[in-house]
């Protein structure tokens, strides 16, 4: 039971509750500025999420001077909404959309691979993060395999892979899977040598 005296506590650090993302960006887009850093947009583990409806919260780069280094993890299809702006930031900047899909896959992975591929349609430097939360070898393998092959015929930039969610007690085959997955990357084309515009 919760204590009414951590209520406020609770309250405070609700992620509802938080900053805006506009905010947040000019945020990072100053500090990134200032020690000349890449802008980092989501992680595998809280991806970045478009705007709905309303302006993007992409649109507060724009006025940063040119030569930025952007980085966008994101698990959300909806990023193509977000295309032009993507393409113009590209434009100026360097622009790298890191598109999450987990593995073994919780969902039909076909809505991300075919944003992915708008993506790397229009020039922008597009990269598959596999996120691996368990390990069942022959099933694994073949999924990389089929990621890689729908990646490769997409002609996205590269595929990499995150293990973290494996946690510690997975480390043999968390290395035995890395291992695995660089055999295959390399069998497969990765990483092309075409970049982005930026």
């Amino acid at each position: 039971m919760i204590r009414q005296a951590t209520l406020p506590l609770l309250f405070v650090l609700s992620p509802g509750f938080q900053s805006d993302p506009a905010a947040a960006i000019e945020r990072r887009v100053h500090r990134a500025a200032l020690r000349r850093e890449p802008v980092v947009l989501g992680t595998p583990a809280a991806p970045y999420e478009p705007a709905g409806r309303g302006e993007s919260p992409l649109r507060q780069l724009l006025p940063a001077g040119d030569g930025l280094e952007i980085s966008i993890a994101t698990a959300s299809p909806r990023i193509l909404g977000e295309l032009d702006l993507l393409a113009e930031l590209d434009r100026r900047h360097s622009v790298t959309v890191r598109m999450v899909v987990p593995v073994p896959a919780v969902l039909d992975p076909g809505p991300r691979l075919r944003a992915a591929q708008g993506l790397a349609s229009e020039g922008i430097t597009t990269v598959l993060l596999l996120t691996v939360a368990a390990s069942e070898s022959g099933r694994i393998e073949e999924e990389l395999r089929f990621l890689l092959e729908e990646a490769r015929e997409m002609e996205v930039h590269d595929v990499r892979i995150d293990t973290g969610a494996m946690g510690r007690a997975g480390r043999p085959e968390r290395t035995a899977l890395r291992d695995t997955f660089q055999r295959l990357r390399l069998e497969y084309g990765f990483p092309r040598s075409f970049m982005g515009r930026g």
